[in-house]
């Protein structure tokens, strides 16, 4: 090797190690990332702009912040911060990282309807690909049921910031159907017309308990028995649950659309292959979309990319997800640059793996961007976002870090594999 090429690669390499080291000086109040390319997700990049945090939001963001005297400050180099990254689908902590045969407790196959059934009760949260998942740039992720019966229940959104599930709670990740037919089971439906319409009826079902339920408190008479399938239900009527839908096929989002439109429910589809034969609909109905996952796509002229890609340009919401352990949430960014290729906008590309999935729960306005008054969950790369060669080096959980490559530190107190 050429002295000059050694001399290169060595303070590339110190560079690198400096950019990873923990934050130096202060009292901790304040955490200043300095010198970095920030991507605010609601705007332009920022070159050698500032990201200040406090008691874990971020509190100012720009390319001329002061930063308090005392500070922690945390010199990037000029590498890229993002958001930090939210996974809309997935059913990590019940399939386990190479052996999804395991942990099977996502589908409750007993009956057609499980809406009393809760993602939260089965989750494992000592699931190594949660590590794995972490040091992608994961932040936040929704844990669903499965996908095997009409209703499998209660999604729930998590924080990747380790320890128990209920340290990871962040939210209720509202409900799940599936249209989908099954004929294995004698008591399911075996066309994707009577599993819609099966979804139909319970929530008519739900509406008349909870007619009967305020009737009878509105005279004093005694109410009907509690349900909790029913009042499950009634926080889709009621606006205080989204519903993920998941179909892949035109009929089956032409299903969801209509019961959208029928209980005027807040409604998203994921999965969502053949959206490019429906963008007119979607747009419409305001129903936004979940697309994934996008790893079987590669190399491949599909017609079904370019769905997301027309979504976005007439202004609706596309998410990306993985859906995991069909595919790992590590490929995340890498699925985005893939639309790029496909004529997706960088910006629209970023937003999908981060404020988009935090819109369809929303929690935008906690999540998915940096802006002031949000939680200051944030990833720094050691390159441009949506670059293949690009290495998550650090992830930060409201202010915290919970991921650092140099060390291999992790909030799960795991190691991630080499090669990750």
């Amino acid at each position: 090797m050429r002295e000059r090429d050694f001399f290169r690669l060595l303070v590339g390499s110190l560079l690198a190690v400096a950019a990873c080291a923990p934050p130096e000086g202060g009292d901790g109040g304040v955490l200043a990332i300095v010198n970095a390319h920030l991507y605010p997700v609601t705007g332009a990049p920022i070159e050698s702009g500032t990201l200040l945090v406090r008691d874990g939001k971020i509190v100012e963001i720009g390319a001329d912040v002061s930063v308090p005297s005392g500070a922690r400050r945390l010199d990037v180099g000029g590498r890229s911060v993002i958001p930090g990254l939210v996974e809309s689908h997935s059913h990590m902590g019940f399939k386990q990282l190479n052996n999804p045969s395991t942990g099977r407790n996502n589908n409750e196959l007993s009956k057609p309807i499980n809406a009393e059934v809760r993602a939260i009760d089965g989750l494992n949260s000592n699931d190594a690909a949660f590590s794995i998942a972490l040091a992608a740039g994961v932040t936040t992720m929704n844990i669903t049921t499965g996908s095997r019966s009409p209703n499998s229940g209660q999604a729930v959104v998590v924080k990747l910031r380790g320890g128990t599930v209920e340290q990871m709670f962040f939210a209720e990740g509202g409900m799940k159907f599936a249209m989908r037919a099954d004929r294995e089971f004698a008591n399911f439906p075996e066309s994707v017309d009577a599993v819609k319409e099966l979804l139909a009826s319970e929530l008519r079902a739900a509406r008349a308990y909870l007619e009967a339920r305020g009737a009878a408190e509105a005279s004093g008479s005694s109410p009907p028995p509690r349900d909790l399938k029913h009042e499950a239900f009634g926080k889709l009527l009621s606006h205080e649950w989204v519903v993920g839908v998941h179909t892949g096929d035109a009929s089956g989002m032409r299903h969801a659309i209509a019961l959208k439109k029928e209980f005027d429910l807040d409604l998203y589809i994921h999965h969502a292959r053949n959206t490019n034969e429906l963008v007119d609909e979607l747009i419409e109905a305001g129903v936004p979309i979940s697309f994934g996952p996008i790893l079987p796509y590669v190399g491949r002229e599909d017609p079904q990319l370019m769905g997301p890609v027309h979504l976005a340009e007439r202004g609706g919401v596309v998410a990306f997800h993985q859906d995991h352990p069909d595919a790992h949430q590590y490929f995340l960014r890498h699925s985005a640059s893939l639309f790029v290729r496909k004529g997706m906008s960088e910006q629209d590309a970023l937003a999908a793996l981060t404020l988009n999935p935090a819109k369809l729960f929303h929690l935008d306005d906690r999540i998915g961007s940096l802006e002031p008054g949000k939680d200051a969950d944030f990833v720094i790369l050691s390159g441009p976002p949506l670059d293949w060669e690009s290495l998550v080096e650090q992830v930060f959980i409201d202010g915290e870090e919970v991921f650092n490559r140099s060390t291999g530190e992790n909030a799960f107190g795991q190691r991630v594999p080499e090669g990750w």
